[in-house]
């Protein structure tokens, strides 16, 4: 049988027991219940009910006394309000409050005897009001009536209690036999419970020593062929068939851990010799990196001067620039005063040929005059030397206007050859004012592209220096994976030794 139904069938005859036991105390412990109730709910409040109508049948006899004294009409009212409230608690008795038959005939017969007394009244009255006292004392009167329902309430309350006292004593003989009842129980249960523990206990303490035995060899001597014994249709023998599997897989798990550690071992040496070709040629890049770096820092400083140059150059480009505007607008103001001149001489020609013409007819009135005073014989001597004078004046006068044409048509020639070369040189002025805007327009260009070429260079310089940074970090981790594959077949290496230190199934 296994230990789980052992256990089973224990807890079985447990619950069984608890509830047996449950159910009969629930059982018994429901009817001290209801006796407890019968006494709270009837007993106690008919008994202090019954008290209650004796007290009040007293005063009522009191009441009748206090009457046949003083036949006030107050005491009348007062004993008719009595006796009321009597028969009115005698009712809720009757009601509410009857505990057996012997009970309820007992009340009827007081209920009879209150009827009496109610009877009896008109004719006590009367012998009261007549100076009658024997209405109250004798045998047929309202006194002995009286009396007789104060005796029959007394009895009353002596059967409640008699009820009461029975009830208890009744409660008291099943607690008693209750209490033994669960004892003899609990005992003969935790006896049973005992036995049946004592030997689930040998039970398993004989096949856990026999695993336990089992796993000590295989702990102190790292022997994994061992095997518990699994014959038992048992827990224990389920775990020992477990504990078996598990030295199987175990054996197995070590003899692919030996395989893989030696794997690891030769993996790990390559690693090593890659890892050191690796760090040559880290190192190599690094060099060649400084190199690089070296040389885009010569670059950058060429591109540098570069611009610097550009910006020179600019300046006086502009500066050329700034001077050919000015020698254009001194050219054209040149050009203007040289057309000016050129105007004046046209106009100084004019007035030479008019000078000329002028000559040439003052030589016409001279020949005239000349010819009229040759005419007027020794009276136009006179004139004739005036003419002659005017003559010569006038061939003078002529050849100085040719004189004047001649070099004024030479000085406009002159100035028409100064103006077509002074516009020549404006053209040119013009077209090296155009190249120098244009090579101005380059230089801005160069400087713009050697700006832009000098923010690249230190792009890639800063990208250079960020790889230098990475291949000195590549070359720690390098050393790094050095040290780790060493370690790595170190570990593996102590591995091996472990896992040889197991006795192994073959497989």
């Amino acid at each position: 049988m296994s230990i789980s139904r052992r256990l089973l069938l224990a807890l079985a005859f447990i619950t069984a027991v608890i509830v047996a036991q449950g159910t009969l105390a629930i059982a018994f412990i429901s009817g001290f219940q209801d006796r407890f109730e019968n006494v709270q709910s009837r007993a106690i409040p008919s008994i202090k009910l019954l008290s209650e109508l004796t007290d009040h049948s007293q005063q009522l006899y009191l009441t009748l006394y206090q009457y046949q004294n003083s036949k006030s009409a107050a005491a009348e009212a007062q004993i008719t309000q009595q006796i009321a409230q009597i028969r009115d608690q005698q009712n809720a008795y009757q009601n509410d409050h009857i505990a057996s038959d012997k009970d309820a005939g007992m009340a009827q017969q007081a209920s009879d005897t209150l009827k009496v007394i109610s009877d009896r009244l008109p004719a006590f009255l009367a012998a009261v009001k007549a100076n009658d006292p024997s209405q109250l004392d004798n045998a047929g009167g309202m006194g002995s009536a009286i009396q007789t329902l104060i005796a029959d309430y007394r009895q009353q309350m002596a059967l409640n209690m008699t009820i009461g006292d029975q009830l208890r004593a009744t409660n008291r003989t099943i607690f008693h036999f209750v209490s033994w009842a669960t004892v003899a129980g609990i005992t003969v249960a935790v006896l049973m419970i005992v036995v049946f523990a004592l030997l689930t206990i040998k039970h398993i303490r004989r096949s856990l020593n026999n695993i336990s035995t089992i796993m000590a060899q295989a702990t102190e001597h790292l022997d994994l062929t061992v095997a518990a014994d699994e014959s038992r249709n048992d827990e224990v023998s389920r775990m020992a068939g477990y504990f078996n599997k598990l030295m199987r897989h175990i054996s197995k798990s070590l003899t692919a851990v030996n395989t893989a550690a030696g794997s690891v071992s030769s993996a790990s040496t390559q690693i090593a010799a890659g890892n050191e070709d690796l760090s040559a040629r880290t190192e190599q890049q690094a060099a060649s990196l400084e190199q690089t770096a070296a040389s885009m820092t010569e670059l950058s400083e060429t591109v540098r001067q570069t611009a610097d140059h550009t910006r020179d150059a600019t300046r006086l480009a502009d500066n050329a620039s700034t001077l050919s505007r000015q020698s254009t607008a001194s050219l054209d103001t040149m050009l203007s005063t040289m057309n000016d001149i050129h105007l004046s001489a046209l106009k100084v020609k004019d007035i030479t040929g008019l000078i000329e013409g002028i000559a040439f007819q003052t030589n016409i009135l001279a020949l005239n005059a000349a010819v009229e005073a040759a005419r007027a014989g020794e009276h136009g001597k006179g004139f004739a030397v005036v003419a002659g004078e005017v003559r010569n004046l006038s061939h003078r006068s002529t050849t100085a206007a040719r004189e004047i044409k001649t070099l004024i048509e030479a000085s406009t020639n002159l100035i028409e050859s100064g103006a077509q070369q002074a516009a020549q040189v404006g053209d040119s002025i013009q077209s090296v004012n155009e190249v120098i805007t244009q090579v101005n327009s380059l230089v801005s260009e160069i400087a713009t592209a050697a700006a832009e070429q000098s923010q690249g260079i230190n792009q890639v310089h800063r990208a250079i220096d960020q790889m230098d940074d990475v291949t000195q970090q590549n070359a720690a981790l390098v050393e790094q994976a050095s040290a780790a594959s060493q370690s790595l077949q170190e570990q593996a290496e102590h591995v091996s030794r472990l896992v040889g230190a197991f006795r192994l199934h073959r497989a």
